[in-house]
């Protein structure tokens, strides 16, 4: 099986590195426009994929908000252009949407696949479109798997973690959200290709937990010197220049095919501890330009801890 990725980002690396592992022919399409169809069917014909997942979007709230027309042309039109040319040559086409076109009230109110969308910024609107336009004047035989993952984690180090963001924060929410652990999206994707599933899939793990739980994991494992701070959901819209949302996915449908789908909490407990052992591990400069390049659009969003350098400071020096 050959797979071409669309999209250089966490998810399109975790995914090549995941099919390089298994010895599957994989990579990253890289230099490809993809709001340029032209560029999409030339990278499609030259490695002739089974399999095109698509991760490629704009994904900052802000530089969405601040730049429509791009993010339009990218997050909707280029998908499209993607699953056009998948239909015209026959190729199975997993796009990814996400479970931030859902703003859920409570734990309880958990969004189903056929959920009305509800977005709470320009961005989620474009994923709720790029759905629309994937399917969009396309043949009988096309083939199509959407996946709504929510807040991607991993126990990588890399600045777009959202647990490694988190090591940087000292003001946390407790509202309920779902949360996708990538190693287990990893499983699940192999499962549903393996079925040739289509249509719209929830790609999270069970349950849920809050942002204030997450902070206090971080504490327990990894900076035991964080006092992580509760804030009320609009002291948090005070202070980003978008609004974040909360979102709950049910995931039945998924478990309806008989994949095992674990606990949010419980993987997350797994990844908190991992992640720091990956953390203890790594070279203090290389930590420490991927913490600051973490802190950097951290600081747009909440107030900094002062703790996280403690995580590179007595490497760097004794180096």
């Amino acid at each position: 099986m050959n797979i071409l990725i669309f999209g250089n980002g966490q998810v399109g690396n975790f995914y090549l590195q995941h099919y390089t592992r298994q010895g599957v022919t994989a990579t990253i399409a890289k230099d490809v426009d993809i709001t340029d169809v032209s560029q999409v069917d030339r990278a499609i014909a030259d490695f002739a994929p089974d399999v095109v997942i698509n991760t490629a979007a704009k994904t900052s709230l802000e530089w969405c908000g601040n730049n429509k027309l791009q993010a339009f042309n990218v997050n909707v039109l280029g998908a499209g252009n993607i699953a056009q040319v998948c239909d015209r040559r026959n190729v199975y086409l997993v796009h990814f949407s996400g479970g931030c076109i859902f703003s859920s009230v409570s734990g309880k109110d958990a969004k189903t696949e056929e959920s009305a969308p509800n977005p709470a910024s320009y961005y989620g609107w474009t994923k709720v479109w790029s759905e629309e336009m994937v399917t969009f004047e396309r043949s009988a035989g096309f083939r199509c798997l959407v996946l709504r993952p929510r807040q991607p984690v991993s126990a990588q180090v890399s600045p777009k973690n959202m647990l490694v963001k988190m090591l940087t924060f000292s003001k946390f929410v407790d509202t309920p959200n779902s949360g996708t652990v990538i190693e287990d999206l990893m499983t699940w994707t192999d499962e549903l290709v393996a079925r040739e599933a289509t249509g719209v899939y929830h790609v999270a793990n069970s349950g849920y937990t809050t942002p204030f739980a997450i902070g206090q994991m971080i504490r327990e494992h990894i900076l035991p010197d964080l006092e992580p701070e509760k804030i009320t959901k609009a002291e948090l819209d005070s202070m980003t220049p978008n609004i974040r949302v909360d979102t709950v996915l049910d995931v039945e449908k998924l478990r309806g095919l008989g994949i095992e789908v674990a606990p949010y909490e419980e993987r997350l407990r797994d990844v908190v501890a991992r992640l720091a052992k990956n953390l203890s591990e790594m070279d203090g400069d290389a930590l420490r330009l991927a913490l600051e390049q973490t802190a950097r659009a951290s600081r747009e969003r909440t107030r900094l801890n002062d703790v996280y350098p403690s995580l590179y400071e007595s490497r760097v020096a004794s180096s």
